[in-house]
């Protein structure tokens, strides 16, 4: 089969999965009003105003405003930075840290791969967001903590995938010609194992950023995360319970942009894991 051939069948089966079709309208949307928050939203998110506090969604402030007179929208919007920043980020370093130990794991077997696996085991048999808090307990409360928080305790998902590619992959013919070639170890993991294990760790990737965003909001929500005048969501649905009765607004936005997000990004992923490996189509 010609490239050209490929590429009209991938282009074909991305544009009849559904899934991936739809979460990526709702991914890139995320992603663009994220981007130009600045242009989109009317007013800064912490520009307060005690004049028009607590007013219900008008033509002036589509989602309202809280306590201070701050725009909900515009709160809104710059909350898709903080959610979009922390995923990414916190995928990154997940990415790094479980590839690199799955990696070491499956190649070189025997004591390393059963102390490797072991961390992996015990990382991944404990409760994220609880270990997750206990991080942030010991780090400090801040945003940047969450991230490192969420790395942290996510890595070992990806350790386990690529240790089992890799021990898959470490005995078969092409990687055999670069041991006789001399290649060293770093350059075979590097060049030869890597590039085949890479789609599964898209994939997984891509599934795994909604439980980011869901964390970072339950670490936020609790008080662990972002801090005021912070727009995050999370803080956002924390601060809106103590005027729930009175101004629901102040939680239904924001709980329909994280809905939503997740929603997309779940889609997207889901999508992703159908085009790239057929075998593991969800029915």
């Amino acid at each position: 089969m010609s490239k050209k051939e490929k590429r009209k069948l991938f282009l074909y089966s991305y544009l009849k999965n559904r899934n991936l079709m739809l979460g990526t309208v709702i991914v890139l949307a995320v992603v663009l009003i994220a981007l130009f928050s600045d242009w989109i939203a009317p007013y800064n998110f912490d520009d307060a105003n005690l004049a028009p506090k607590f007013t219900r969604p008008c033509a002036e402030f589509p989602f309202g405003t809280d306590e201070f007179g701050r725009d909900m929208f515009s709160r809104v919007i710059y909350g898709s930075r903080i959610a979009l920043r922390v995923a990414v980020l916190a995928m990154l370093i997940e990415i790094v840290l479980g590839v690199s130990i799955g990696l070491l794991s499956g190649y070189y077997g025997g004591n390393l791969d059963r102390v490797l696996s072991f961390l992996s085991d015990l990382t991944w048999s404990m409760p994220p967001i609880i270990m997750s808090m206990a991080v942030i307990t010991v780090l400090g409360k801040s945003i940047d903590n969450v991230i490192i928080a969420i790395a942290v305790v996510s890595w070992a998902q990806y350790a386990r995938v690529v240790r089992a590619k890799t021990q898959s992959l470490k005995n078969m013919a092409f990687v055999e010609t670069g041991i006789a070639f001399n290649e060293k170890d770093i350059s075979i993991m590097s060049f030869y194992i890597l590039p085949n294990i890479i789609p599964p760790i898209i994939v997984l990737a891509s599934l795994s950023i909604p439980s980011t965003i869901m964390s970072t909001t339950a670490l936020s929500f609790l008080g662990l995360g972002a801090q005021p005048p912070s727009p995050d969501w999370g803080l956002a649905l924390s601060s809106s319970m103590s005027h729930i009765a009175t101004a629901p607004w102040l939680a239904i936005f924001p709980g329909i942009a994280l809905v939503l997000t997740v929603f997309g990004f779940n889609l997207f992923g889901e999508g992703l894991r159908d085009l790239l490996d057929p075998r593991l189509k969800s029915r």
